[in-house]
């Protein structure tokens, strides 16, 4: 469904990724891992164009694609099938839940109000946030802004999600209910790529892992190969160090 081979990336004569490869089929959930500053987000704002890469290919549903050469039109139609939770939630201060969930469905979709709302909706009552259809983000916890974020994303129907750390931004009590919320999205099939600092999350629910330190890829396999028969010993010290804090 998704491969993507030699993505590159540098900032100011700084490179970030130094030809990063991975691959997703249908239904995957590729949990991202590895220390701050690897290049985790950077991957997959690239992966989004939300940062243009400088080098390397894309094959996504059958169309292989030259990252760095995409036109503004081919970018515009690749993100109708892709959706992007931000750490942040990004939310319309003013606008209610519901509001939130429509406005890219009518501005840039260009779908009638009704049906959107009835996306929308159905989005909502997914997340477990029927009830705040009305309310504003100001009246929301920040873990039901990050549902009512992910509802956003889910209502737009799309191949791929891409989560970039949808916990990190949270308070320790509000994180197992978004996360849960993924899970469920797990078990529906969605097709996700998770970046996460939470490894219990990713080792209950991915599929597949990649780890990433100093903008390169130093495992991508199966997660039940990644956690239960890991060999490369930096790997090993980084989870060992992550179940500490668990703990």
């Amino acid at each position: 469904m998704l491969e993507i081979r030699g993505l590159k990336k540098a900032f100011d004569g700084h490179e970030i990724l130094k030809g990063v490869d991975l691959e997703l089929d249908k239904g995957d959930v590729l949990a991202v891992l590895g220390p701050s500053g690897g290049g985790k987000t950077t991957l997959l704002r690239c992966l989004n164009y939300l940062e243009k890469a400088d080098e390397g290919t894309m094959t996504f549903l059958g169309r292989t694609m030259d990252m760095p050469t995409l036109s503004r039109k081919e970018i515009a139609a690749y993100r109708r099938h892709t959706a992007f939770v931000f750490q942040s939630f990004n939310l319309f201060s003013n606008k209610t839940a519901l509001q939130n969930v429509t406005e890219g469905l009518i501005i840039a979709r260009k779908m009638p109000k009704t049906e959107a709302e009835k996306r929308a909706l159905a989005a909502l009552e997914r997340v477990g946030l029927s009830d705040k259809r009305d309310a504003y983000p100001s009246q929301l916890s920040g873990g039901q802004q990050q549902r009512v974020a992910i509802a956003r994303a889910v209502a737009g129907e799309p191949d791929v999600i891409y989560f970039d750390e949808p916990t990190s931004a949270l308070d320790p009590e509000l994180i197992g209910g978004v996360l849960d919320v993924i899970r469920a999205l797990a078990e529906d099939g969605m097709t996700m790529i998770v970046v996460t600092h939470e490894v219990r999350f990713a080792r209950n629910v991915s599929t597949r892992v990649l780890f990433m330190e100093d903008g390169r890829a130093l495992a991508s396999e199966p997660a039940a190969v990644f956690f239960e028969e890991q060999k490369n010993e930096r790997i090993r010290s980084f989870l060992r160090s992550l179940d500490r804090k668990d703990d």
